[in-house]
């Protein structure tokens, strides 16, 4: 199976073997959880985190990487503490140009500095066997207040969850971004460019900075297997029941019709940008309106045996991430 190993493999596999386990590991590797925390002293933690170099050629290089920079921060920024400190091993393929690498390198330098990040170590060469996507790995450091820190620990009945951006946000903006003139002949030109646009709502940095300044208990953000796969986790992870009210669920119209056409459930679609906010304060929703984020309280946590429930349905977790059909099938058509 491609993609993300199996909660049973991690479980199984990874999770028991760590190395010499050390008390100041205050939050280890876990399924659900996005970052692992270690304790500095009383009053400060370390978050860190590590993906792969994610670069897509068509997007144009400097465009790719600002994406392949926010991947990462949104991840560490689910911590409730912003990135700070980055590291990156490139590997690069033996096809990839000087001028190529430069826009790429650019582009990744001015989205850090934007956040606030700055390369402290890594490594960089071309090597045979080397392709497009995958380049590499990438690791962030964030440093900041204990208090700060969001834990599946501090989630608590009653706690609301909030939902940023709704469902789908990437499989719509990779999809019309790969494959532009498909969904230009398909739809008005006004969706198009909201679809096309929402390349650049892929990220959910900021959307964890206004939460985490009001104050959270836990973040998630919505990848492989979209918003119900992430809220399933979130359940997991905490061990709590979450409850969804059906009529504060949103959809984008641009995401409805790009799902719509290319025949995908946007709910369990692949949705870097949308944040899952686990908080006891409710104005955590107005603060991301007032900068221009759509958010809305979808649902609140529960004691009681773990699960997500849309009314008396239960959310199962999702077999297979759609996505990753629809992308295959206009590969396949555009060629």
């Amino acid at each position: 199976m491609l993609g993300k190993i199996d909660r049973k493999t991690f479980e199984e596999v990874i999770y028991p073997h760590l190395g010499e386990i050390h008390d100041e590991v205050i939050i280890p590797p876990m399924n659900g959880v996005d970052t692992g925390a270690i304790e500095i002293d009383e009053k400060r933690v370390m978050v860190v985190k590590t993906d792969p170099v994610f670069i897509v050629p068509q997007f144009g290089f400097k465009k790719a990487a600002w994406f392949a920079v926010h991947i990462l921060a949104s991840d560490v920024m689910t911590s409730g503490i912003p990135p700070r400190y980055a590291m990156i091993d490139l590997n690069l393929p033996p096809s990839m140009t000087d001028e190529q690498f430069k826009e790429m390198w650019i582009g990744m330098h001015e989205a850090m500095k934007e956040i606030g990040v700055m390369v402290t170590a890594g490594h960089t060469g071309r090597y045979e066997g080397v392709n497009y996507p995958m380049l590499g790995g990438f690791s962030m450091i964030g440093i900041g207040e204990k208090e700060k820190l969001g834990s599946p620990k501090k989630v608590k009945e009653g706690d609301v969850v909030i939902v940023t951006k709704g469902p789908a946000i990437e499989a719509t903006a990779l999809l019309v971004n790969l494959y532009p003139q498909y969904f230009k002949d398909r739809l008005p030109s006004d969706i198009f460019k909201e679809a096309y646009d929402m390349y650049w709502k892929m990220s959910c940095w900021k959307d964890g900075l206004i939460a985490s300044k009001i104050g959270i208990h836990l973040m998630h953000d919505a990848t492989e297997g979209g918003l119900w796969n992430a809220l399933v986790e979130v359940s997991e992870v905490t061990k709590k029941r979450i409850k969804i009210f059906e009529d504060k669920l949103f959809i984008n119209r641009a995401v409805k019709e790009v799902t719509s056409l290319v025949n995908i459930d946007p709910w369990i679609s692949i949705s870097e940008g949308t944040m899952i906010i686990v908080t006891d304060k409710a104005e955590v929703k107005d603060a991301l309106l007032k900068e221009g984020i759509e958010a809305e309280i979808i649902g609140k946590m529960e004691e009681g045996e773990e699960g997500v429930y849309l009314g008396n349905k239960r959310i199962e977790k999702p077999t297979e991430d759609p996505f990753w059909r629809a992308f295959f099938d206009l590969q396949k058509k555009a060629s």
